[in-house]
């Protein structure tokens, strides 16, 4: 009667089944390959990840769709959930928020029945460089018309 059951249970114990493992964790700007050491505010990047399950025997690519992604400096900036390929390849993209300082990009993955899967890498951003910003802002026309006036 508890022999399905037991037998389900010992291989989770022994992690025969249901151990996760990611690799290959990768983030670049959109368009870029290289992985910078230091990000802009407003840059756009494509964040990456495989991840995979032991089925018994051999690594199996891992298929779900509720994987998350953080953007995390003290709290969450942003939380975008992950497309999968169904070949173990979860990603995403998304704008650098318009705040500096040392980010993470995290997943804390917990499912029943599964092992947990934590992942953080740690990246600063930083503010645009003096040299960075427009000359002259519309909005400031009226301003530089009064100077020049006076």
């Amino acid at each position: 009667g508890n022999e399905p059951f037991v037998t389900e249970l010992s291989k989770w114990i022994f992690h025969e089944r249901g151990h996760l493992k990611a690799v290959n964790i990768r983030h670049h700007k959109v368009g870029e390959t290289d992985e910078p050491s230091i990000y802009r505010i407003n840059d756009e990047l494509e964040f990456s990840v495989e991840i995979y399950e032991w089925a018994e025997t051999s690594w199996e690519p891992y298929v779900a769709d509720d994987v998350q992604l953080q953007f995390f400096m003290m709290s969450p900036y942003l939380l975008k959930t992950l497309a999968n390929d169904k070949k173990g390849l979860y990603s995403t993209s998304f704008r650098v928020p318009d705040v500096y300082g040392v980010f993470q990009f995290k997943i804390e993955y917990q499912r029943l029945g599964y092992s947990s899967l934590s992942l953080s890498r740690q990246i600063p951003v930083r503010p645009f460089r003096h040299n960075e910003y427009e000359r002259f802002i519309p909005v400031a026309f009226p301003y530089y018309g009064a100077s020049f006036s006076t």
